[in-house]
């Protein structure tokens, strides 16, 4: 028995340094794959005076994939506006002492601080109120209704850029969110410039095996070094994100996740609804 309890905890230990060593493994491809598209297979893309409406699923996804570009168009007085389409309030599903609502609350407030740092004043930012992580569950009746609000604001607005989150960004919500937007502005009969910025496409996509080639080609990237403190400060803002919200918590952001997003460039890529 004795010798029966040695062996299994041999093999557990064996067990658990493979899958460490796996997952080293892991994050260190989607390192290097990520610096090479940072460095060697992006176009550069310089910021111009054209007015923006960043569509962000979650408080947070618009600092991480273009805090850096909206606080550079702010400090030239270009007009931007941010919309969030969910509440935001899934993130700590399950926790027994916060509740729903109180999520809700806090992000929207870290939302306000943030944006707030790059330069957004509030009456430019609005709050869809989905429910988060259920976009997918939506009614038809539901889904039209989400389009005629933000073709009502695109339509008011009139802007010449829309970032929205990827269309392939391996999460449910942002991928709809880029379908949402993507009716908005058919219904709004609008002309704009759409670009992507991707939040988790990067992180789970080994060897971009989710992106098609004329995609990655069309990579473009932003230098934000004169603005590159302010974004790691809107970030930062998210503590609720970042940091486990109480003593029994994990972070929601998994480890290693955020260096991206304190490098000096910013990844986009141009949309082309008529590839779609």
């Amino acid at each position: 028995m004795k010798i029966r309890n040695i062996l299994h905890r041999f093999k557990l230990g064996l067990h658990n340094k493979w899958w460490l060593l796996n997952y080293k493994f892991r994050e260190l491809l989607i390192q290097l794959q990520f610096y090479w598209l940072l460095y060697q297979g992006s176009q550069q893309l310089n910021i111009n005076q054209k007015s923006v409406i960043v569509f962000s699923p979650h408080q947070d996804d618009e600092a991480l994939g273009c805090g850096g570009l909206i606080a550079l168009k702010r400090e030239q007085g270009i007009p931007i506006k941010v919309v969030f389409v969910t509440d935001g309030g899934g993130s700590h599903r399950g926790h027994t002492k916060i509740t729903r609502s109180e999520i809700v609350q806090i992000r929207r407030e870290e939302a306000l601080a943030a944006l707030k740092i790059l330069g957004v004043e509030s009456t430019d930012i609005h709050f869809l109120d989905k429910c988060d992580g259920a976009l997918s569950k939506m009614t038809e009746a539901e889904q039209q209704q989400t389009i005629e609000e933000m073709a009502q604001l695109l339509g008011s607005f009139q802007p010449q850029e829309v970032y929205v989150t990827h269309k392939q960004d391996r999460s449910l919500d942002h991928e709809i969110t880029y379908q949402l937007v993507k009716a908005a502005i058919t219904k709004a009969e609008v002309t704009v410039e759409v670009w992507q910025y991707a939040i988790w496409l990067l992180w789970k996509s080994l060897l971009f095996s989710n992106l098609k080639f004329n995609e990655l080609v069309g990579a473009h990237r932003v230098a934000i070094h004169q603005v590159q403190s302010k974004k790691k400060q809107a970030i930062e803002t998210y503590r609720s994100q970042y940091l486990p919200i109480d003593a029994e918590s994990s972070a929601v952001l998994p480890p290693g996740f955020l260096w991206r997003f304190f490098l000096p460039y910013e990844i986009f890529f141009k949309s082309d609804f008529s590839r779609e």
